[in-house]
């Protein structure tokens, strides 16, 4: 047993008795109602699965990837970033941030390089933005679009990496970022695969496409479903039992048309979506493969981007692993903001006396 699994038995074991009672009480009750739920769902999922198989192929192997076997040896990139918002003092926060990059520079079989491409401490003036964290996302976002068009700079063809949706921030519609961005993963496309992994999935875009496939009312399948990435749990699932297979699984493209994909649109930008699962034990991922406006083929790009997906995606884990090391690297974790903000950032205002020392305390 791990120590958040202790943490969470001596919390249970701590609440108070009657408490509890009450609380196991009505969690049964809701857990019948939930076990009927799911089974009405499951069922319903069935039959959107065969009603829609009979209109087009939905799911695809492992017989379907293109060119198995060559990404490997290809140079690699992960790219993702991190932040904490600490503080205030005064108006002022402060978001420690780091944004790094991992190299594989001669392929899954070289040692990986870490490159930190930047880290710093932003400072943010709540008088002039409302959300802190939201503040701090985008600029570290920035930075990592800056990271992004500085590895374009290198000339190397590559497979790219990137924590996160292509459109990203999802929602944030300022054209300078999204045109200085798009132009990023223009020079991206032009020489590499980038590909978006997108563990939380909280879209709706093939729900919406079903229905309108099936010919069914607005929402029918969100009421049921809510997000995307629902939907193919099922899915999923079912074609794993029905066909004994654990193996590489991933979605027929759709090509995001929301009103943020559209803007990226508008600056030569398409970008197509699969939902994508290594195996059986893996956690289904959303991988956004954007491209230019050209005469390549739409589904060879998307098949060989999930290839190489799968192909640095070890057994058992979720995501491509320039991705993975990227991930915990970059990590600012807030026990080291506190300290950060504490010990140096606080401390350094107070000039010593008794007075400054009280109120840097009441601060914390």
């Amino acid at each position: 047993m791990d120590i958040d699994e202790i943490k969470k038995r001596i919390e249970f074991n701590e609440t108070d008795g009657e408490v509890l009672i009450n609380l196991i009480e009505s969690a049964n009750e809701k857990g019948s109602k939930i076990g009927e739920t799911f089974r009405l769902i499951k069922e319903q999922s069935k039959k959107i699965f065969k009603d829609l198989s009979s209109l087009k192929k939905i799911i695809f192997t492992i017989d379907d990837l293109k060119d198995y076997g060559q990404f490997r040896e290809w140079c690699s990139v992960g790219i993702d970033g991190s932040f904490y918002s600490v503080g205030p003092i005064g108006s002022k926060w402060y978001a420690p941030y780091s944004i790094v990059r991992i190299l594989f520079e001669k392929g899954l079989s070289d040692e990986p390089v870490v490159d930190v491409y930047a880290a710093g401490i932003e400072e943010i003036d709540e008088n002039k933005h409302k959300s802190i964290d939201g503040e701090a996302s985008r600029r570290m976002l920035l930075g990592e679009t800056k990271a992004l068009e500085d590895w374009n700079t290198k000339n190397t063809e590559s497979i790219v990496f990137i924590d996160g949706p292509v459109v990203d921030p999802p929602g944030y519609i300022d054209e300078n970022y999204v045109e200085y961005r798009c132009d990023a993963i223009k020079k991206a496309t032009s020489q590499s695969f980038l590909v978006g992994c997108v563990k939380k999935c909280i879209d709706s875009h093939f729900l919406r496409e079903y229905e309108r496939i099936l010919k069914l009312e607005r929402n029918k399948l969100l009421k049921n479903f809510s997000v995307d990435k629902n939907l193919f749990a099922y899915f999923f699932t079912a074609y794993r039992l029905d066909n004994n297979y654990d193996d590489v699984l991933f979605t027929h493209p759709l090509e995001l048309k929301d009103e943020i994909s559209r803007r990226y649109s508008n600056y030569g930008i398409r970008i197509f979506s699969v939902f994508f699962q290594k195996d059986f034990s893996s956690e289904i991922i959303r991988l956004d493969i954007p491209m230019k406006y050209d005469k390549g083929d739409v589904n060879l790009r998307v098949q060989r981007a999930v290839t190489a997906s799968y192909e640095w995606t070890f057994p058992g884990q979720n995501i491509p692993v320039p991705i993975e090391i990227a991930h915990e690297k970059c990590k600012i974790r807030g026990g080291a903001a506190q300290v950060i903000y504490e010990e140096i950032l606080a401390r350094t205002h107070a000039t010593g006396n008794i007075e400054d020392m009280i109120i840097m305390n009441n601060m914390g």
